[in-house]
């Protein structure tokens, strides 16, 4: 599929990560819409809780078309399933909250985008946001669960949506130098899993952008989960 002149939904738009994404496919040419949770003055900027099935429903409905969905919306989280020293467990506020975030977004936003793309009978292209914690990152019991759901639903959407003519696939980052990960990492974190890495580095929203770009530009690509980690899973 061509970039130049298609309509791109990123939900998690105005972030760290999907601001990267969004600037780099207008500069594509592509047409690019924006869910955010944020407020915004742009036009192609609708205030949208991805969590919330009602203003998902009504925002969708607003648009003629979608070629592609890029779920970047989510939250980075830890906290241990038990912490001994106050003898305390993880709450099950903030998994519930983050469950939500980051996967029951993506399903909401996938099946949405999916029937709205089998209705203008379009060749569409989905693509989530996974991680290598999906594999299970000690620390992080709740964020881990929901990326190796988005893995899993990814892989259940290329087979189901493939009569379609619709692809699925997801991207599975490791430590990318973004606001995000240095929010959520201290330093002395950062220089470990940059000795982790195979590579010693972290990533560049380069390297995001070039995975997106294969993605979509790939038309024999379904069901597949990229994993840009420079060697960290291996």
């Amino acid at each position: 599929m061509e970039i130049k002149n298609k309509k791109v939904l990123v939900t998690g738009g105005l972030g760290s990560l999907g601001s990267g994404v969004v600037e780099a496919l207008s500069k594509r040419g592509a047409e690019v819409v924006i869910f955010d949770r944020v407020k915004s003055d742009s036009p192609n900027v609708y205030k949208v809780d991805v969590t919330n099935e009602k203003e998902i429903v009504k925002a969708i409905n607003e648009l003629d078309r979608i070629d592609i969905l890029i779920n970047c919306a989510g939250e980075i989280y830890s906290e241990p399933v038990l912490n001994i020293m106050k003898r305390e467990h993880h709450s099950f506020d903030s998994w519930n909250r983050v469950i939500n975030n980051n996967l029951n977004s993506c399903f909401l936003m996938s099946t949405y985008v999916a029937q709205k793309m089998v209705e203008t009978r379009t060749k569409g292209v989905i693509i989530n946001f996974s991680s290598v914690s999906a594999e299970g990152n000690m620390g992080q019991a709740a964020y881990s669960a929901a990326k190796a759901g988005v893995e899993s639903f990814t892989n259940v959407l290329a087979k189901e949506l493939g009569m379609f003519k619709i692809r699925a696939c997801a991207i599975a980052p490791g430590f990318i130098e973004t606001p995000s990960t240095k929010r959520a990492l201290s330093e002395s974190m950062i220089d470990y899993w940059k000795k982790k890495t195979p590579l010693r580095k972290f990533g560049k929203m380069e390297d995001i952008i070039s995975a997106i770009e294969f993605i979509i530009e790939n038309d024999y690509l379904s069901g597949t989960v990229l994993h840009i980690d420079g060697g960290l899973t291996l």
